[in-house]
């Protein structure tokens, strides 16, 4: 099964194109949200969300398998805390994505979550697409993670310009640059300072 199918495709004959959807913070869950409101836009059919999200996803039809908050861990007394917790429901999720047998997985940002959920879906399911939105940084540490990605992710997009580049020279998955949704913030954009050329000065 090509990662590359169209969503038509993907959705067969008439029934909801179901995408599994996983984002482990407010900034993944507002990316993820934007996404599944371009692609009802585009997809002619119903779409069926299923995953892990917070108020964005879930304003998009998401109901979430947990609180998403869950997730949010700092420092590492926190990590050793909550570690059965986390690893309760990494395996929740996988078995939950396993089950329902979407046509496309969305990881989104969180690697520490959403990888290791790909991994296990991935095993049970090697046919299935996942996508991972929001490129690691790979180029900036631990770059023997690019090659690992091919394990389990069939295309990354990214969220800056280089990283294309970057993933390719280190030998990971197809990459495709989308840019940011903060790009096209008209209040971000109207906050901008307008700099003039030192020749109109």
């Amino acid at each position: 099964m090509p990662a590359d199918r169209t969503t038509t495709e993907m959705a067969g004959h008439g029934r909801p194109l179901k995408i599994g959807i996983i984002a482990g913070e407010v900034s993944g869950d507002l990316l993820g949200a934007d996404l599944v409101a371009a692609l009802k836009k585009a997809h002619p059919g119903p779409i069926e969300l299923i995953g892990v999200g917070g108020d964005g996803l879930i304003g998009e039809g998401l109901v979430s398998l947990f609180d998403f908050s869950e997730l949010s861990i700092m420092g590492i007394t926190q990590v050793l805390s909550k570690l059965p917790s986390l690893i309760r429901r990494i395996n929740q999720t996988a078995a939950a994505l396993i089950a329902a047998r979407p046509d496309v997985l969305m990881i989104i940002d969180s690697p520490d979550f959403t990888h290791r959920v790909a991994k296990k879906v991935r095993a049970a399911l090697p046919q299935l697409p996942i996508v991972n939105y929001v490129c690691p940084s790979v180029w900036a540490w631990k770059e023997y993670r690019a090659t690992a990605m091919l394990g389990y992710v069939d295309h990354v997009l990214a969220v800056l310009p280089f990283e294309p580049a970057a993933m390719e020279r280190l030998g990971g998955p197809p990459t495709t640059f989308v840019g940011h949704r903060l790009t096209a913030d008209p209040d971000i954009l109207r906050s901008v300072p307008r700099v003039r050329p030192a020749a109109c000065r």
